[in-house]
């Protein structure tokens, strides 16, 4: 029987819970099987290569989670272990070819904490296998502008550093035969490429976008949903060349600073997947990513919402982790995180608001729970961020919006120990004043 890799990440996490985990709702069990997954694995030791804008390196939410090269010496100006890349402590920057991974957008910051950011530290959110590391490959710039030749040189830099999941939140028009070498590189080491679909609201089976139409068995191609379960408007689909899709619509994640944003976008939605591949791979180190891959791919359930869209469903990391951890490998959660679930379970919370307002004017939303009696207080998000904290007694909140575009209300009930009861959310759209 393999391992599990639960350990320390276990008991931190029930330490110190993280006060933004009820706002990612792409980390709860309807969205991504997620809680149920971290009953078995954390992803701990698992490497993830990051090949994005750069990671802030020194972020409370990260900083325990980025990987050292075991192979230099840090701030000497000396390649140590003669790669090509000077003092690459923490990963490769492929275009000044040293180790000056730092971002510079904010994009990367963002994946990484998708993929990692801790657990349990009493600090943001966390991220989907919070014990896994992060090697940082920077192929983009502060414009987050790159080319298939740098992409090629480091997806082979990170698997020639031992990174055999790869998150590639990048995708352009065209390819080139380095990087589709790089991409059979990748196969040939049992790595897995998991690459963004894109966002320009296309069928990959008409018109391709690389890597992700890449027919490299390695490449994982993923699409991105929103919170009612339909595919993000943007997200680009095919039945041929998309393989999963997972959640895209208003992320909270880490931000370049101090902060936490929202973003979406198919670059979201690769993460919860690269994420997920480390959760089995801490939990079943013996079985080769091409297992993994298939793990994911075929426990995937297919909701109608996605009929006709991509070749398979919605990322269920607990259905596949359930499909490779049968039987009496699979560890039973403590009686009292069942009860806890099966709380859960009972309540029930519905939320309306009007599903579009001018800007300027106020926006209303209304909620009714049931089940939901151990609710002393409700915490009310707009966009991630807290608007008010209302007690249990309430069912209604008006708030002045005044920037147009797409918003999200959360609402949270908690009981008299500040833990959450139950939760929902719903969308609206604020229109331009006429």
């Amino acid at each position: 029987m393999a391992a599990l890799a639960l350990g320390a990440s276990a008991s931190a996490a029930q330490a110190a819970p993280d006060p933004m985990l009820d706002e990612q709702w792409g980390l709860t069990d309807v969205a991504t099987g997620a809680p149920e997954a971290w009953t078995q694995s954390y992803g701990n030791g698992v490497l993830v290569a990051v090949l994005d804008s750069g990671v802030q390196l020194n972020r409370p939410d990260l900083a325990k989670s980025i990987w050292r090269n075991p192979a230099e010496v840090p701030a000497n100006g000396v390649d140590d272990d003669r790669n090509g890349y000077v003092d690459d402590v923490h990963g490769a920057n492929i275009k000044a070819l040293n180790g000056s991974v730092e971002d510079d957008n904010g994009h990367g910051t963002h994946v990484a904490g998708l993929v990692a950011a801790q657990a349990g530290n009493g600090t943001g959110g966390s991220g989907m296998a919070p014990g896994a590391q992060i090697m940082s490959v920077k192929v983009l710039d502060a414009n987050r502008a790159g080319d298939s030749s740098q992409l090629a040189k480091g997806i082979r830099y990170a698997i020639d550093h031992g990174a055999r999941i790869l998150n590639v939140s990048i995708n352009g028009d065209g390819t080139s035969p380095d990087l589709d070498a790089a991409l059979t590189y990748a196969s040939q080491k049992g790595a897995t490429v998991v690459a963004s679909a894109g966002n320009n609201g296309r069928d990959l089976d008409l018109t391709p976008s690389y890597p992700a139409s890449s027919a490299e068995p390695s490449v994982l191609t993923v699409t991105a949903t929103q919170t009612t379960g339909n595919l993000l408007s943007i997200a680009n689909r095919g039945l041929r060349s998309v393989d999963l899709a997972a959640p895209g619509g208003h992320i909270l994640s880490t931000a370049k600073g101090s902060g936490y944003e929202l973003r979406e976008g198919t670059s979201m939605a690769a993460p919860f997947v690269s994420g997920s591949l480390a959760l089995l791979a801490a939990a079943r180190p013996d079985l080769s990513q091409s297992v993994l891959r298939a793990a994911l791919v075929q426990s995937a359930p297919r909701p109608k919402l996605l009929a006709g869209l991509l070749g398979s469903g919605a990322l269920d990391v607990a259905a596949a982790l359930h499909s490779v951890l049968p039987g009496d490998m699979w560890r039973a959660a403590p009686a009292s995180a069942s009860a806890n679930a099966a709380a859960a379970e009972a309540a029930r919370l519905e939320v309306s608001a009007k599903s579009r307002v001018r800007a300027g004017r106020s926006a209303t939303v209304r909620w009714t729970a049931t089940g939901a009696e151990r609710v002393v207080s409700w915490r009310v998000l707009l966009d991630g961020k807290r608007v008010k904290t209302l007690p249990g007694t309430a069912s209604l909140l008006r708030k002045r919006v005044n920037r147009p575009g797409t918003h999200r209300w959360k609402i949270v009930g908690l009981d008299a120990e500040g833990k959450r009861v139950v939760s929902a959310g719903r969308q609206f759209k604020v229109l331009r004043s006429r």
